[in-house]
């Protein structure tokens, strides 16, 4: 006797993954914020690459309360209040860090 297992392909929640480019764009732009300030940080711009990186954080706390479900992509992990509270505590962390540190 020969069995097949056959597995499901997991799709976002809009539907089909060629049609839901929009919901990655919140995350791409939060993406490119974060690793432009982390290249200022290693390129010796510490405060610049630290405020460019918090403010990117907070970006996507923002998009994550603002747009709904269907277009918030990769930023969706958890609920929605959590995931605001948490991307906006580590803005503030990464602002505060940066503006205490010594030049």
């Amino acid at each position: 006797m020969s069995t097949q297992l056959h597995r499901r392909r997991r799709t976002p929640r809009g539907g089909d993954v060629g049609s839901n480019w929009l919901g990655r764009l919140p995350y791409l732009i939060v993406l490119s914020g974060v690793a432009g300030g982390l290249v200022l940080c290693a390129l010796h711009y510490f405060r610049k690459g630290s405020g460019l990186l918090a403010a990117a954080v907070l970006l996507g706390a923002l998009a994550r309360l603002v747009l709904p479900p269907s277009q918030v992509g990769m930023l969706e992990t958890r609920k929605r209040w959590l995931d605001v509270t948490i991307m906006a505590g580590f803005a503030v962390a990464i602002a505060v860090t940066a503006l205490v540190v010594p030049r």
